[in-house]
């Protein structure tokens, strides 16, 4: 009954989000669209004709946030489920062109159809993360944004044993499963100055966030003299004391 709920839940999330990130990405990147389908199909020609997206493009570094939606515990398993927009921005040098000739401020492709980072939840539960299917938005610049929206489950060592209120400190921490930091940089993404997690749009009423801090870690390891590279979320959340179930039975 309980994943049943949860299904749901997640589909409507999923129906609410795609149209709240369009709405934001419309907003905060201000996309121009003067081209029409042919203009378009043109620039989808120069593009991707030679394109090949299992091919990695140069000197790119890899911008990585994380805006929250709604977080749930399994206490039992020590899991922490969330619900999340991902944040990730890159340049991709293959994809440039004269907005002035094609009439194109902003081109958006399918995520399957370009290359993308292979960015991993290290402390997940699962190998790859479960996001759902949304556009990359393409710029002149040859810059790439994509936002989709996941669901996480990340391991969390949750402490009960002052009862139900006590704080839970979890972790989210994303890197490259392939690439090291000499072929690919990593960076926090950087929202309005910030590089926490975004928390404007979170909704719960049962745990209220109590910290956010954000670092990006560099690592070297004996066999290796290529640094690795992740980026670090710590949040931390509370039991509110108005009515509704404990972390215990979440």
């Amino acid at each position: 009954m309980k994943f049943f709920l949860w299904a749901v839940t997640l589909a409507i999330l999923a129906a609410y989000s795609k149209a709240e990130v369009e709405e934001e990405v419309a907003t905060k990147f201000k996309t121009r669209e003067h081209a029409g389908t042919a203009e378009r199909d043109k620039l989808f020609d120069k593009l991707f004709t030679n394109y090949h997206k299992d091919n990695y493009p140069e000197n790119t570094t890899v911008s990585v946030g994380v805006s929250l939606m709604d977080v749930s515990f399994d206490a039992d398993n020590d899991i922490m489920n969330t619900n999340v927009w991902m944040r990730m921005t890159w340049t991709d040098n293959r994809f440039t062109w004269d907005e002035s000739e094609y009439h194109v401020g902003v081109l958006r492709v399918p995520a399957e159809k370009v290359w993308q980072p292979d960015i991993t939840l290290y402390n997940g539960v699962q190998p790859n993360m479960d996001c759902f299917d949304t556009n990359t938005l393409i710029y002149p610049n040859g810059k790439v944004l994509w936002v989709p929206p996941c669901r996480l489950q990340s391991y969390c060592n949750l402490t009960l044993n002052h009862g139900p209120y006590e704080e839970q400190i979890c972790t989210l921490k994303f890197g490259s499963w392939t690439f090291d930091g000499y072929t690919m940089g990593l960076e926090l993404y950087v929202d309005k100055n910030n590089t926490l997690i975004d928390v404007e749009y979170y909704h719960n009423r049962k745990y209220k966030v109590t910290q956010n801090t954000a670092v990006r870690e560099e690592k070297k390891y004996d066999c290796c003299v290529e640094p690795y590279l992740n980026v670090l979320y710590t949040i931390g959340f509370q039991r509110k004391p108005e009515g509704g179930e404990t972390c215990e039975k979440h």
